[in-house]
C-alpha cells in the first residue's frame, strides 16, 4: 500500500470517528468545516506522518465525502 492509500485510509477512519461523535469534544467541531480544526489535522498526521498541512486537510475532506 503506498502512503498516500494509507493516507486515504486513516482519513476515512478518522471521517468515522467525527460522524460517530467522538470528536465532539473539540470546540467548533460542528460549527466550523472539520478539515479547519487544527486537533483533528493533527491526529491524521499523528496516525500517517510526512505530508503537508494542505495535504491533511484535503484528505479529511475527501474522507468525509468517501464516507457518507
Amino acid at each position: 500500500m503506498s502512503d498516500h492509500e494509507t493516507l486515504r485510509l486513516r482519513a476515512c477512519e478518522l471521517a468515522e470517528e467525527v460522524r460517530a461523535g467522538r470528536w465532539d469534544h473539540i470546540a467548533g467541531i460542528k460549527t466550523q468545516p472539520v478539515p479547519a480544526c487544527p486537533e483533528v489535522v493533527a491526529e491524521l498526521e499523528r496516525r500517517c506522518p510526512g505530508f503537508d498541512l494542505p495535504t491533511y486537510r484535503r484528505a479529511i475532506a475527501d474522507g468525509l465525502f468517501e464516507t457518507r
